[in-house]
């Protein structure tokens, strides 16, 4: 079989779960009218997921139902990276209409990891792009406006795991009283700040993007400090701020469909 002829059932199949999804009951005529799909072939791939157990039917009506197996599909998926999928398209955008170069990062493992990147499309980036990159939560801006903006009982777990994360006890660094300093003047600030040393090197500003109270990533913007002059830097923030409000009433509206 072709790959081309593979993915057609695969399709078809989803197109169904989706139908499925929408209603709590579901009968072959409904399935017809929400997919378009042939009834024949309805009734096969029902057939399919009914015995990997993601359906279940009721004979007695002639209905279908979907499973508590269908949430083994979406373990995978969770808020953070619901931001990405939602923010991505949005940044983009943003870049197209500003130069802006934006990025989207996510806790991994106490860290920052970049998930998405516009550079690509921005004149001022200062490389190519930034997706893949690993921030400590300390010393970057993304690091600090996640660490800054999270619950304290977050806050605390995290320093608690990068101290136990170093080879020897005696080698963690900050005291806790410069730790709380630099967290207050980000609050205080409105956002991450890591400045470029040098010329020619990048600095970055980032804020938190949250759903109610749980910080879900973080949208940064990375250029030439040398470019961020006092009035260029009020438009950089407060085009960040924008865009995150763009972003959290976009994954907030999706939280909100369930």
């Amino acid at each position: 079989m072709s790959e081309t002829n593979a993915i057609g059932p695969v399709v078809r199949a989803l197109n169904i779960l989706r139908a499925l999804n929408h209603q709590p009951q579901s009968s072959l005529q409904s399935l017809h009218q929400a997919t378009g799909l042939p009834k024949s072939t309805i009734h096969r791939l029902l057939a399919t997921l009914k015995s990997e157990g993601y359906v279940r039917a009721d004979v007695v009506k002639g209905t279908y139902t979907l499973t508590e197996k269908v949430l083994c599909l979406s373990e995978g998926f969770s808020e953070p990276e619901l931001v990405v999928e939602v923010g991505a398209p949005i940044v983009l955008k943003s870049t197209r209409a500003t130069g802006l170069p934006l990025a989207l990062g996510t806790l991994d493992r106490g860290h920052i990891v970049v998930r998405y990147s516009s550079m690509p499309y921005s004149p001022i980036g200062s490389e190519h792009t930034t997706v893949g990159h690993v921030h400590d939560l300390l010393h970057s801006g993304m690091g600090q406006a996640y660490l800054a903006y999270c619950s304290q009982a977050e806050r605390d777990r995290l320093l608690q795991w990068m101290q136990a994360s170093l080879p020897e006890p005696g080698l963690w660094p900050p005291v806790e009283q410069d730790i709380q300093h630099q967290l207050a003047v980000t609050r205080r600030r409105g956002y991450g700040l890591r400045k470029g040393q040098g010329r020619g090197s990048s600095t970055t500003l980032a804020v938190p993007l949250a759903h109610g109270e749980r910080v879900l990533g973080v949208l940064s913007l990375t250029t030439f400090g040398s470019l961020l002059t006092p009035e260029r830097l009020r438009e950089c923030v407060n085009h960040l701020d924008r865009t995150r409000q763009e972003i959290c009433a976009a994954v907030g509206a999706r939280l909100a469909q369930g």
